[in-house]
């Protein structure tokens, strides 16, 4: 089987990171920009804003960039970000996500993170456990955020997707750093 292709990926480093010391990536958090793909990166990437993800997924699915290496910490979800992932989408939209193209490389790359970091591939209500959340889940250790993310019909849909995606397989070895 082809390895399962992601959309290109660019490098584009955030000083917005620390260490994990040791600690072992067991959650990844959906969060939404409530802006566009080019004003998150530069955002994300100024020692102002104070915050950080790991990866921003553009608005049409075709493009992401990389702020933050997967072994560090990047500085998106407060409590949880020594054991987390983050994973920004671009979006000015009121349904947590852009596109249905955007929501679909996103169950790819969910998909790729839980079999690269060997996290399971489930819903991580809460936070609680391993798997995969929605950043308004995390309540005031996560930084208070309440709507961020896809409403609960639409993160079913998702999950069903990671689900499939997950089940494809195929993944190449390397994609991010």
């Amino acid at each position: 089987m082809p390895p399962t292709v992601l959309a290109p990926i660019l490098w584009r480093p955030s000083p917005n990171r620390s260490s994990r010391h040791g600690a072992r990536i067991d959650l990844i958090v959906w969060h939404e920009t409530a802006g566009d793909y080019a004003g998150a990166v530069s955002w994300l990437r100024d020692p102002r804003s104070d915050a950080s993800a790991h990866l921003v997924v553009r608005e049409d699915g075709r493009e992401v960039s990389q702020l933050v290496r997967l072994a560090d910490k990047a500085w998106h979800a407060e409590a949880f970000n020594a054991h987390a992932v983050g994973v920004e989408h671009a979006n000015r939209t009121p349904k947590g996500y852009a596109t249905e193209a955007q929501l679909r490389e996103s169950a790819r790359i969910f998909a790729w993170l839980c079999w690269h970091l060997g996290v399971p591939a489930r819903w991580a209500h809460g936070g609680v456990g391993r798997g995969a959340v929605r950043h308004s889940e995390l309540g005031a250790l996560g930084g208070g955020h309440t709507s961020c993310g896809p409403g609960d019909g639409d993160w079913l849909r998702f999950l069903h997707l990671l689900a499939l995606e997950t089940q494809r397989g195929g993944f190449r070895k390397t994609w991010a750093r």
